[in-house]
């Protein structure tokens, strides 16, 4: 009797600590889901108040008659529309269903961007400018009363935080698959953009640029299967865990997405790698492997080493390396094209490279796919000492200047000389035009001890 009245005891004291522990767990997850809920309200009302001052701006615009005037607003127009887009990224949303929301912000940022570019020039809006900004001004009149509303609702019924719940509970993984109440609202609010304005302007998301902006990505589409296959092999031995597709919309590449398991690494075996692989082509576009590195084995000069001949091995020659950055035991490199000794700044890709035993956890070649393609080089009307005759006399020519096509924010390129040059100490990047003689852009080089930076 005595034994089994301990026995009770023993297991009353359990059940009472278990469901202590239990209360606590609750309390801290609720605690958790809280901050959350509180972060993405913060989230979503700074994106109502982005929404609303682009349509108050873009308002102004359409009344105003002064061009400093107009400066600022285009300036706070492009402000607004990309912190729009940050907070809307960062919301528990599925925005594959919401991408046109995100180019119409995009655009509104990069049109008045160009209508910037064009009033330093002095031009002024024409009608066609003046139609383009009174629909976009609609588009965000509505957007922003639907923002309002949806707000309004979050606030009394903690959307955010049952949408948490709903998706952390496994035994309502079925519930989770279902639209929440914000996606079916923005996804509404998609359907009546059908008279989306096609802008044919000088911007990186102009509707021309981006159909004639994918030289690699024209030709034979390849399927499912040998898109699979390409995945393995760009990974090495693996399999695979998960396939998902991607239609192509706007800047974005179409493609096939793979969540793969590595074999046979140490160091990767639980980690899931992830990668897309164009559906034309059949080229590897983007790969992200992000597991945990705990200590650098390796330098950097090292991983610089490993990365170029990663690329050669894969098909990418001729690649370049420019600036790096160290972060969390981790080497970004970019790298840029070279043709007959030019360099290709448009034509750019990422790659990341572990520091602990050298294996590439990421990859992006989404600006070489959409930029890539053999130039017709011309003869520079400039020679290189007419050329440094642009070039501040308060500077030191460091070398030989070299020749590049750099990018512009519009999509287009410009052939020019690259001089590096000192000032007091201080390194510097000056792009003279081949053709005309202009200083076209001036680029700082900072040396950290995590890497390399050009702003």
């Amino acid at each position: 009797m005595k034994r089994r009245n301990t026995i009770i005891a023993v297991l009353a004291i359990a059940l009472i600590i278990t469901g202590v522990w239990g209360y606590w767990q609750y309390r801290d997850k609720d605690r958790y889901y809280t901050f959350l809920d509180n972060q993405f309200q913060r989230m979503f009302y700074d994106l109502i108040g982005n929404v609303e001052t682009i349509s108050t701006d873009i308002s102004k615009l359409l009344v105003s008659s002064q061009e400093k005037e107009n400066i600022v607003l285009y300036s706070n127009i492009l402000m607004n529309a990309y912190n729009a887009q940050d907070n809307l990224a960062q919301l528990p949303i599925r925005h594959s269903e919401v991408n046109k929301i995100e180019k119409f912000l995009n655009q509104v940022g990069d049109y008045t961007f160009a209508l910037s570019r064009k009033s330093l020039n002095g031009d002024q809006l024409n009608k066609k400018d003046i139609a383009n900004l009174e629909k976009l001004q609609g588009y965000a009149v509505e957007l922003g009363k639907d923002l309002h509303n949806l707000h309004d609702k979050a606030l009394k019924g903690h959307i955010w935080k049952g949408e948490l719940r709903r998706k952390g509970t496994k035994k309502l993984n079925k519930e989770a698959k279902k639209e929440s109440e914000i996606q079916v609202k923005l996804v509404k609010f998609q359907e009546r953009m059908i008279e989306y304005p096609e802008l044919i302007y000088d911007g990186p998301f102009s509707e021309h640029a981006i159909q004639g902006m994918k030289p690699r990505l024209e030709g034979k589409k390849i399927n499912e299967e040998e898109a699979k296959k390409r995945a393995i092999e760009f990974v090495g031995k693996a399999t695979v865990e998960k396939t998902a597709k991607s239609e192509e919309n706007d800047s974005r590449i179409s493609t096939y997405s793979f969540t793969l398991k590595p074999e046979n690494k140490e160091g990767d075996k639980q980690n899931p790698i992830y990668i897309d692989i164009s559906k034309t082509g059949g080229y590897p576009v983007l790969l992200l492997n992000n597991r945990k590195i705990d200590k650098a084995n390796i330098s950097g000069p090292q991983a610089v080493k490993i990365a170029s001949k990663f690329l050669e091995e894969k098909g990418f020659k001729n690649m370049k390396p420019t600036f790096s950055l160290r972060a969390d035991n981790v080497l970004l490199i970019n790298y840029v094209y070279v043709q007959d000794n030019v360099i290709m700044y448009p034509d750019l890709i990422k790659i990341k490279v572990a520091l602990d035993n050298g294996t590439i956890v990421g990859f992006d070649s989404t600006k070489y796919l959409t930029a890539n393609y053999k130039r017709n080089i011309p003869k520079p009307k400039l020679t290189p000492e007419k050329a440094r005759e642009k070039v501040s006399l308060r500077v030191e020519t460091v070398e030989k200047p070299r020749l590049c096509y750099i990018p512009t924010p519009y999509l287009k390129e410009i052939f020019c000389y690259e001089f590096e040059v000192k000032y007091k100490g201080d390194t510097f990047f000056v792009y003279i035009n081949a053709e005309t003689g202009e200083e076209e852009k001036i680029l700082k080089l900072i040396k950290r001890e995590n890497g390399i930076l050009m702003i």
